[in-house]
This record gives structure tokens, sequence and C-alpha cells, in this order.
């Protein structure tokens, strides 16, 4: 085995032991006000590219526990669920038995995101890759070649990843120049868990660094925001003021308006579109 193929074998098996073994509590992790209004804000910039021709089919990559695929299922577009953790599929496919008749409409596999063969190209009219698969997996370019292979012509790519400028900040407050210095030349940090064995390679990228990922793959890029732009997590009582909630959503659509706002934000979320 070559040395870059071994590094992904082992950044895969730690991302993959870290993702199994926090499945059962994982929806727990993100039950908070910021994540709530994360998620509100995330569903209206995927609602206007809902196909909508209800035969049409729909994949939510890197799904975890099924957040944004149950979504899509509940919505009523047949929806395939993939993710490189057996324990998150197993929490999603718990979760799709309890939708009655729409369960029908749902398929999960357990992938990795840079290479799926079991599903056909040119199949999916939307494609959710939320939760940043984008950073964790090994291979952004290939995983990005895959979405476009399995977009369906016109369809749509929703994708997040972690924002390299954010991350700065970190090895600012650390006061390491010898990391920062790799980390600005690398886009590389690391996921940190008191389990080494679990610790895995993170891929960041710049807004312009996200749209060149997309455009070489082949994909016309819709717009990149930043979720979210108002550092609202570090003031979350914010969101408990009555009447808050909605206009602070409000005010995150307006500054996404500008592209340059994306790059304060933690995460960064690429729309692109596949041609006819």
């Amino acid at each position: 085995m070559s040395n870059s193929r071994h590094a992904r074998s082992s950044r895969n098996d730690a991302s993959r032991r870290y993702h199994d073994r926090v499945a059962r509590q994982y929806d727990a992790i993100y039950e908070d006000p910021f994540w709530a209004f994360h998620d509100q804000l995330t569903w209206r910039s995927v609602k206007p590219h809902l196909p909508r021709d209800m035969s049409a089919q729909c994949l939510d990559l890197g799904c975890g526990t099924g957040k944004w695929g149950l979504r899509l299922l509940k919505s009523g577009f047949a929806t395939t669920f993939v993710d490189n953790a057996a324990a998150m599929i197993e929490q999603a496919r718990k979760k799709t038995e309890e939708m009655g008749a729409k369960a029908l409409k749902a398929t999960l596999l357990v992938a990795d995101i840079v290479d799926i063969p079991a599903l056909p190209a040119d199949a999916f009219a939307l494609t959710l890759a939320m939760g940043d698969p984008l950073s964790i997996c090994s291979d952004p370019a290939r995983a990005a070649r895959e979405m476009f292979r399995l977009c369906a012509p016109g369809g749509i790519v929703i994708a997040s990843a972690d924002n390299k400028l954010a991350a700065v900040d970190h090895y600012i407050e650390h006061g390491n120049l010898e990391e920062l210095q790799r980390f600005v030349h690398t886009s590389r940090t690391t996921w940190l868990t008191a389990d080494e064995r679990e610790r895995f390679e993170l891929t960041t990228f710049t807004p312009l660094g996200l749209r060149k990922l997309f455009e070489k793959a082949g994909f016309e890029v819709l717009s990149i925001i930043g979720k979210t732009i108002l550092p609202i997590r570090q003031c979350k009582r914010m969101l408990q003021t009555p009447g808050a909630f909605d206009t602070l959503l409000q005010l995150e659509e307006e500054l996404s308006a500008d592209p340059s706002a994306a790059a304060r934000a933690a995460h960064l979320q690429i729309t692109a579109r596949r041609g006819t």
C-alpha cells in the first residue's frame, strides 16, 4: 500500500471509530438553541432547491443519524442515506422505520463518499452533504468528483465544510508559530478527542478554495455562504429573547447576500449545479 493510501485508510479508520462510538449520543450533542437556529438557517437555504418533480431522487452524503435525509423523505422524495460509519446508518435506519409508508422510499448505505460504486451516475436531482463530510473525508477532490458523477444533469449539490479563516484563531490563541505555519500551508487540522485512535485529519477551506474545488469537478457554483456569520454561538441567550429567533434569521440572510461575509463564519456552505 502506498503512503498516501495508507494515510487515507488511517484517517478513515479514525473517523469511523469516532462516529461509531458517538452514534447513539450524537443527536443529544446538538440539542442546543444555537444548533436549532443553525438547522433552521440551513433548511431555509435548502428549500428553494427542492426538486419540483416529486419522483426525483435525493441523496444525503455523510448523513450521520439522518437529520437532512429525513427532512427530504418527509417532503416526499425517495432519498438515499450514505455514511461510512455503520452505527450512524443504523440510527438513521431506526428513524426511517418510524415513518411508516415513507420508509419505503429510503435507501441506506454504508460507504465512503469519495467512492460509491453502488450508486448509479446521473441519478440525483438534489444532493446534500451537511455536517462537513467534505472536510472529514480522506480526499475532498475525489468526493467532489463523485458528487458530480452522481448528480443528475441540472441537479443541485449543497455541501458544508470547515472554514480555514475561522480556524486560524485557534492557532493564534495557542501561540505556536510552527503549528500556525503548518496549518496555513496545508489547510489541515485535527479533530481532537481524548482517544488518540479517534483523532482524524480535517481539511479546511477558504471560500475561494471551496469554489475552485467544485469548479474543477465540473460544477457551476451558485453561492457560498457562511454559517453563522453572526457569532450567536457565543451569545446563545439572544435566541431566547422574544422575537429574536426570526429577526436573527433575517439578519443572517441579509449578511449572507454579501459573499465576503462568509469568511468570518466557522463553516462554509456551497450550492452548486451540474450543467444540463
